[in-house]
């Protein structure tokens, strides 16, 4: 884009020798196609640039932000960022520029999704509801980013993403589903209906159980709710640094059947290859057959823990987040969704969670609701639909050694508390999942 290289040429210009400087630019097209009602009432598309800068100067570090639209030029940003660094803290982890050997391009032209393929998906998933309420959104974006940094890097990737979530409802219930791909093309909107329907049609006239521990099967959406709270709170090496983290590397934590990696490259991945130093990602091991083998570093956090860095700094974060992994595969078992049900005794199927909340960090013990499809299994059979529950569980003890009873055959982008298109996961059986309450607390 010829922006990014004039606004390379204007800083190089304008920055004093002496001042270490990274410059990032995030361009995003974001479209919506939003439907309640069963009819669609939005459709919109905003396109942002959107600026960010860090400077260092004699052990002091200075970060700004802005909008491109608000730039008047490179000296007067350069000029506002210098001034008055000198009162900042000294910086004892600044961990300098990325290196430039770390370069990596993987920009392309695309444009925007059409809106009337958004409309068709829409329509499509509408269809198979009957005379269910439907509501929910269509999306898609297209997102550029750039990095420069005055070591002589030079970085810019492109990044698209299509997502249909959707729900229908009864008087009595709701069901929902979500899917994720790298093109709308590519999202089969009629299933994802069905599969919305088939749940809010079953779990009409839910009947309240009584809570207790019991066996679950976990949707897609529930699975990665549970890996997206480890992520951040335990694999992000902020929480080590922090003291909060209850992951041991090299340390038998989890089941032997769960693989998890970070793989920016993986066919279909829907995020950036480059991190927000501008540096290349690769693929990261994060837990293998049971066994922690990474967290997810910084150049901060790798320089306090004394570890490599696995590049996943986050574009518009901040350096206090620290680092997620962002193209996440946990992998796929060999039990399929009906073989699941007709091997538990008695338990509780999960479509998804939600309004989740860490209330120890160091044991990873979360509170949250289920919602859009729940059912209880008796006899390897579904036998009722159940009400809302509350559950108390600790996300490490629900995976760790002999409590993942299989895992599903089929896995796909999944929803989370934390954004879509994060984490790619299959189903998952657990042998004990802790409920506290029910719709009363």
């Amino acid at each position: 884009m010829n922006i990014w290289e004039n606004l390379i040429e204007d800083f190089e210009k304008a920055l004093p020798s002496d001042v270490q400087c990274e410059l990032k630019m995030i361009n995003s097209t974001e479209s919506l196609t939003r439907f309640a009602n069963s009819h669609i009432h939005q459709n919109v598309e905003e396109e942002i640039t959107d600026v960010y800068l860090t400077i260092h100067l004699n052990g002091k570090t200075k970060n700004m932000n802005f909008n491109i639209t608000s730039m008047k030029s490179a000296k007067d940003i350069i000029e506002k960022a210098l001034s008055g660094i000198e009162n900042n803290p000294d910086d004892i982890t600044w961990p300098g520029l990325a290196d430039k050997n770390n370069s990596f391009n993987g920009l392309k032209e695309i444009s925007p999704e059409d809106p009337d393929l958004r409309a068709k998906k829409v329509k499509e998933f509408i269809d198979q509801g009957k005379d269910f309420n439907a509501a929910g959104y269509c999306s898609s974006n297209v997102s550029n980013v750039f990095v420069w940094n005055s070591n002589g890097l030079n970085s810019a990737d492109t990044a698209t993403g299509a997502f249909l979530d959707g729900i229908f409802r009864s008087e009595t219930s709701a069901g929902s589903s979500h899917i994720g791909n790298k093109n709308l093309n590519e999202i089969d909107a009629s299933n994802v209906g069905k599969e919305a329907y088939q749940i809010a049609r079953e779990s009409q006239n839910p009947e309240d159980i009584d809570p207790g521990t019991y066996e679950v099967i976990l949707g897609p959406d529930a699975v990665s709710t549970i890996l997206v709270f480890l992520s951040v709170y335990g694999f992000n090496a902020k929480s080590k640094v922090d003291g909060t983290s209850p992951i041991e590397i090299d340390s038998n934590q989890f089941d032997t059947k769960l693989t998890l990696i970070d793989d920016p490259f993986a066919e279909g991945a829907l995020n950036f290859k480059i991190d927000s130093s501008g540096s290349k990602k690769t693929k990261t091991n994060i837990i293998l057959e049971g066994v922690p083998k990474s967290f997810f570093h910084t150049r901060r956090t790798s320089k306090e823990l004394k570890d490599k860095n696995t590049f996943h700094e986050m574009f518009g974060w901040g350096d206090s987040f620290g680092g997620i992994g962002t193209n996440l595969y946990l992998k796929p078992g060999e039990t399929k969704k009906d073989e699941m049900i007709s091997n538990v005794k008695k338990g509780i199927y999960i479509n998804e969670f939600w309004y989740c909340r860490v209330l120890d960090p160091i044991t990873q013990v979360v509170t949250g609701l289920n919602r859009n499809g729940s059912y209880l299994i008796e006899d390897g059979k579904i036998t009722k639909p159940v009400g809302r529950l509350r559950f108390t569980q600790s996300f490490m003890k629900s995976l760790s050694q002999d409590n993942v009873v299989s895992v599903g055959s089929e896995n796909r982008f999944a929803d989370s508390e934390f954004g879509e298109g994060i984490l790619n996961v299959p189903m998952l059986h657990l042998k004990e999942f802790n409920f506290t309450g029910g719709v009363s607390g």
